[in-house]
C-alpha cells in the first residue's frame, strides 16, 4: 500500500469513527451540516453558537452588552459601515446629527447609564426653538414668513392643558408603559392621538405637538395612535416641547463607538448585507455578504464581496421588522410573521447635512395649511436646524408619503429643489438664493422610521401576537417596535428580551 493511500485509509477510519459519536457525522465534523453541534477529536463537543444579532443600532448593542454579562457568545451584523443604527452624523470640525441627537434626564435614564460611561459632551438645547429665530417656508414656492408667536390666550390655554396631560399621562398609560405593552393595550389608546385630543376636551395641545410629531419623524397626529405619543411625549418632554424644560444634545454616533469600544468585546461585522435566514434545523443560519474595501495605488477604492455563514444558537432582530426588511434578509416566514409583519409601518424619513448660507441662529419648518395639520408628507425637507456657530452646515429632515414606496433619489431630488430656494439669510428679504449642488449635500440618508402598528392592528390584539412570537423558532425581536422609536425604548426593548428570555 502506497503513503498516500495509507493516508487514505486512516482518514476514512477516523471519519467513520467520529460518525458513531452520538450527534455526529462526517459533514458535522466539517461544519457543514445545520442543527448539529459536531465533536473534535477525541471525543470533545464544539461550543455552543453565538447568538446572532442582526444590528448594530441601539437595541443589538444593548442586548450584545446584556448577554455577554450573562456569559453569552455573541455575533452582530449590520450592514452599515458604522455601527450606531440610526445614531450616524456627518462631522466636519463639529459633528450634525442625521439619527437621534436629543434627551432628558427624567425620560432617557436608561440611555443616562450609556451616556454616563463615555467622554462625549452634551450641552442643553431648546426644542421650543426659543434661542432661534424660525422661519415656515411653503416647500412648492420657497416663500417664507416668520412664524408669529402664540397669542397670549393660546399661551394660557396651552399652560392650562399641560397638568391635565399629565393627569391623564399617569391615569391612563404609566401603568401600562412597559416593553412589548406586555399588560395589554387598551381600546382607548388604539384612537389616533387627534380623536384622543378630542375626546379628553384639548384645544391648544395637539396644535402645539403637531408639527414636532411630524418634524421628527413620528407621523400625522390624524393617524398615529395615541399609544405612541404617551410613550413618545412623557409629562417630561412635553415641557420641553413647550419651553418650559430644556433637554439635551449630543453627538449619540460617537456615544455608541466609544461605548461599544469600552464594553463590548464579541465580534461585529460591519458592511455585513443579510441575504438568507435559514431557521430550519436545530440552529438558525445566516447566510451574509461582506463588503471590503481596498485603496488601490490611484486613491480609488475598489469593493470585494465575501459570502459566508454563521451557525447560530439563537437570533435576535434589531431592526423594524417589515416585510421589507425580513424579505430582503431573505427570512423563511412562518405562518404568524407571514400574517403579523405586513401590520407593521415606518415612515418614509430622511436626514441630510447640506452647506448652506442660511445663518446659526436660524431655522426653518414646512408650512401647513390649518394649525393642527401637519405639513404635506411629499418627501421634501420639512425643518432644518443650524446647530453649530463654527460650522456653515445645516442639518435637515424629510417626510414622505406614508405606506407608498418612495424612493431616496426622488427624495434627494426634492431636497436639492427645495433648498435651492431658501438657500439664503430669511432676515433679509432682498437676499438672493443659491442653488444647491450635489457637493454640498455631504450626507443624505434614507431611514425606515418608527415602526408601529395602525389603530386597528392594535384593537385585534397586534401586541399579544407580537409577544407570542418571542423564542419560536429561537428567534426574538428587539427594535422601536418593542416601545417606541426613540433610544431609551430601543435600550429598554432589548434590555427585556434579555431579562425575559435569556
Amino acid at each position: 500500500m502506497s503513503r498516500a493511500s495509507s493516508i487514505t485509509h486512516s482518514l476514512g477510519w477516523c471519519i467513520a469513527l467520529l460518525c458513531l459519536l452520538p450527534g455526529a457525522s462526517a459533514s458535522s465534523w466539517f461544519g457543514e451540516t445545520p442543527g448539529s453541534l459536531g465533536w473534535l477529536w477525541p471525543w470533545v463537543k464544539l461550543a455552543k453558537p453565538p447568538v446572532c444579532i442582526i444590528g448594530a443600532g441601539p437595541s443589538g448593542l444593548t442586548a450584545a452588552y446584556n448577554l455577554q454579562l450573562k456569559g453569552y457568545k455573541t455575533v452582530i451584523f449590520d450592514k452599515q459601515p458604522e455601527i450606531g443604527g440610526k445614531c450616524q452624523a456627518y462631522y466636519d470640525n463639529v459633528f450634525h446629527p442625521l439619527g437621534a441627537a436629543f434627551f432628558s434626564n427624567l425620560t432617557y435614564t436608561e440611555t443616562l447609564k450609556v451616556i454616563n460611561n463615555v467622554s462625549v459632551s452634551a450641552s442643553e438645547f431648546s426644542l421650543a426653538g426659543t434661542a432661534r429665530t424660525q422661519f415656515n417656508i411653503n416647500v412648492t414656492t420657497g416663500v417664507t414668513t416668520r412664524v408669529v408667536s402664540p397669542t397670549p390666550t393660546f399661551q394660557q390655554l396651552l399652560a392650562a392643558e399641560v397638568p391635565k396631560y399629565t393627569q391623564l399621562w399617569t391615569q391612563q398609560f404609566a401603568n401600562i408603559s412597559a416593553a412589548g405593552y406586555k399588560k395589554g393595550v387598551p381600546a382607548s389608546l388604539t384612537a389616533t392621538a387627534e380623536d384622543w385630543f378630542r375626546t379628553n376636551g384639548f384645544v391648544a395641545l395637539p396644535i402645539a405637538l403637531t408639527n414636532p410629531q411630524a418634524l421628527y419623524g413620528y407621523g400625522d397626529i390624524r393617524r398615529v395612535p395615541i399609544l405612541y405619543i404617551l410613550q413618545y411625549i412623557t409629562p417630561d418632554i412635553l415641557l420641553g416641547f413647550i419651553g418650559a424644560r430644556n433637554v439635551y444634545y449630543t453627538d449619540f454616533h460617537q456615544i455608541f463607538l466609544d461605548w461599544t469600544k469600552k464594553f463590548i468585546t464579541n465580534p461585529i461585522h460591519t458592511s455585513a448585507n443579510i441575504t438568507s435566514i435559514d431557521r430550519s434545523g436545530k440552529y438558525p443560519y445566516i447566510t451574509y455578504q461582506k463588503t471590503y474595501h481596498f485603496l488601490m495605488r490611484n486613491d480609488l477604492k475598489e469593493h470585494h464581496k465575501k459570502t459566508a455563514k454563521q451557525r447560530c444558537s439563537s437570533l435576535i432582530m434589531a431592526f423594524p421588522p417589515t416585510t421589507e426588511n425580513l424579505d430582503a434578509a431573505g427570512l423563511d416566514y412562518t405562518p404568524a410573521e407571514r400574517t403579523l409583519f405586513p401590520k407593521v409601518n415606518v415612515e418614509n424619513y430622511y436626514s441630510s447635512a447640506v452647506s448652506l448660507k442660511v445663518p446659526y441662529g436660524n431655522s426653518y419648518i414646512a408650512s401647513s395649511s390649518t394649525p393642527g395639520i401637519p405639513p404635506p408628507a411629499l418627501g421634501e425637507p420639512v425643518a432644518l436646524l443650524v446647530l453649530s456657530n463654527i460650522s456653515n452646515i445645516s442639518t435637515t429632515w424629510s417626510w414622505g408619503p406614508y405606506r407608498e414606496y418612495q424612493s431616496i433619489d426622488t427624495a434627494y431630488t426634492l431636497l436639492k429643489d427645495t433648498l435651492s430656494k431658501v438657500n439664503r439669510d430669511p432676515r433679509d428679504p432682498n437676499a438672493t438664493s443659491t442653488v444647491v449642488q450635489d457637493e454640498d449635500v455631504k450626507a443624505f440618508r434614507k431611514w425606515d422610521y418608527f415602526p408601529h402598528f395602525d389603530g386597528p392592528a392594535l384593537a385585534e390584539g397586534a401586541y399579544e401576537t407580537f409577544n407570542g412570537l418571542q423564542g419560536c423558532n429561537k428567534t426574538f425581536w428587539a427594535s422601536g417596535l418593542n416601545g417606541m422609536e426613540t433610544v431609551e425604548w430601543a435600550i429598554r426593548g432589548a434590555q427585556d428580551i434579555v431579562t425575559s428570555y435569556f
